[in-house]
């Protein structure tokens, strides 16, 4: 009986880690060259008229964070993002893409937390593209190009790769 419980336990952790690595290509893939991504129009929350992000590169990293409410952690994605912009690179543009979310209670967070993000909802772009989950985070350079991108959030180091970034280093 322990033989076989042992063998179900080494089954789920590999078929788990299988899926997890499998997410991450799809996102890879999904993002491309992320041009995409800059040239879509998102309805502002707070703002009149749509949002493109590629009208924000040029002078600064652009960061795009597509996230929910009901995704546990987004909020944390959004805290560590924000700490990491506040330390390296204050400047730096953050559209946050709400999925699933209503104007109200975006709001809420982001006076909550003091966010200086560009709060968008991106959900239209979120189900076209099938990005599959959240959070999903694409950083591009300052000229558009793309720096890098993450699939979830299960803690700091996952953005580690973001300091870079911010800190202006290629």
């Amino acid at each position: 009986m322990l033989v076989v419980a042992g063998i179900c336990v080494v089954l789920i952790v590999f078929f788990n880690l299988r899926f997890m690595g499998s997410q991450q290509q799809r996102f890879a893939e999904r993002v491309g060259d992320g041009q995409a991504h800059l040239e879509q129009l998102y309805p502002a929350f707070f703002e009149a008229g749509d949002i493109r992000p590629a009208d924000f590169t040029g002078e600064q990293p652009l960061i795009l964070l597509f996230w929910s409410s009901w995704s546990g952690r987004s909020d944390e994605a959004q805290q560590d993002l924000f700490r990491r912009i506040s330390a390296h690179n204050p400047q730096a543009v953050v559209i946050s893409a709400a999925v699933k979310d209503n104007a109200e209670f975006v709001r809420e967070i982001a006076e909550i937390h003091g966010y200086p993000f560009i709060f968008v909802d991106g959900t239209e772009h979120y189900n076209d593209v099938r990005l599959p989950g959240l959070p999903s985070l694409i950083a591009f350079r300052a000229d558009g190009s793309l720096f890098g991108s993450r699939l979830g959030f299960t803690g700091a180091a996952d953005y580690d790769f973001l300091d870079a970034l911010l800190k202006g280093q290629p």
